[in-house]
């Protein structure tokens, strides 16, 4: 009962509680904080809430279909988002260039350690405590070493937060969850590209199943504990249907058919080569 009342009171405090801002809230929660399981807790709460008004309840998660799309960046959208990061800062960049090239939650990131990077790992520590050692490309640790060396540079008074990785520039304080949010959030307005960390991670997760690296592979680097989570990725998105069209060469295709392609009956005409003379321009149909 004190869960309920407890994660109802946040609803409300964050979204509030009309028809539209418990979806908008929930499809939020399932963008940002854990997929299919996290939402469908919040909706398990908030349909206790709905049944005890008489008002119509919430579908789970998995029922809602196409409702709760991911949404990647495009590698243009990734490109200006690193660009604007490295011209913000080095702390900036170092977060961004963490982001893209780990695909760590937002989370994992602000308990990140200097002690957690490696030559070409990271030790992330994700939901439940759980530890996993996650691929470090050269161009992210560059960046966060980088970050960390100029950070160390500057005078403050860290005490116990120097551990950390990212820190405030005021105090040099453990970097919290909202304020990682804010930094990335005034990245992306610089940079003109709609975004939340998280489409990092979907963005991460969706480069490597197209470049064929296998999703039993890819379950264990985003740290699920099962395939079903990774398998959202497995589904092609409207940019993959668009990619898949131009890679083929419809006009040649239509070429091969003839100059009509299909006739009126729906068949395709003989090719070129089989007809028994060639076409001249009184063959043609009057525009």
């Amino acid at each position: 009962m004190k869960a309920t009342l407890r994660k109802l009171e946040y609803v409300a405090n964050n979204a509030g509680l009309s028809e539209d801002a418990i979806k908008s809230f929930v499809r939020s929660v399932w963008q940002n904080k854990g997929g299919n399981k996290t939402a469908n807790e919040y909706i398990k709460v908030i349909n206790r809430w709905l049944k005890f008004r008489g008002l119509r309840q919430m579908k789970y998660f998995r029922e809602y279909g196409t409702e709760f799309r991911i949404r990647i960046c495009s590698p243009d959208e990734k490109r200006r988002l690193l660009d604007a990061a490295s011209r913000s800062g080095p702390r900036e960049k170092a977060m961004f260039y963490l982001l893209f090239g780990t695909g760590i939650r937002l989370g994992e990131a602000c308990s990140l350690k200097v002690q957690d990077i490696h030559e070409d790992t990271i030790t992330v520590t994700g939901k439940g405590r759980k530890t996993r050692e996650v691929y470090l490309p050269p161009e992210a640790r560059e960046a966060l070493l980088d970050y960390i060396e100029k950070a160390r540079a500057q005078p403050s008074d860290r005490g116990g937060d120097l551990n950390y990785v990212f820190t405030t520039k005021a105090g040099g304080r453990r970097m919290s969850y909202d304020y990682f949010r804010k930094i990335c959030s005034d990245v992306a307005r610089a940079a003109g590209v709609k975004f939340h960390p998280h489409m990092a991670r979907h963005t991460y997760a969706t480069e490597l199943i197209r470049a064929g690296i296998s999703v039993v592979y890819v379950s264990q680097l985003l740290g699920h504990e099962d395939l079903e989570s990774t398998s959202i990725y497995l589904h092609p998105s409207q940019y993959d249907a668009i990619e898949q069209a131009r890679s083929v060469d419809l006009f040649r295709v239509q070429k091969d058919q003839g100059l009509h392609g299909m006739d009126r009956r729906g068949g395709f005409e003989p090719l070129a080569s089989s007809m028994p003379r060639k076409r001249s321009t009184s063959d043609l149909p009057a525009l």
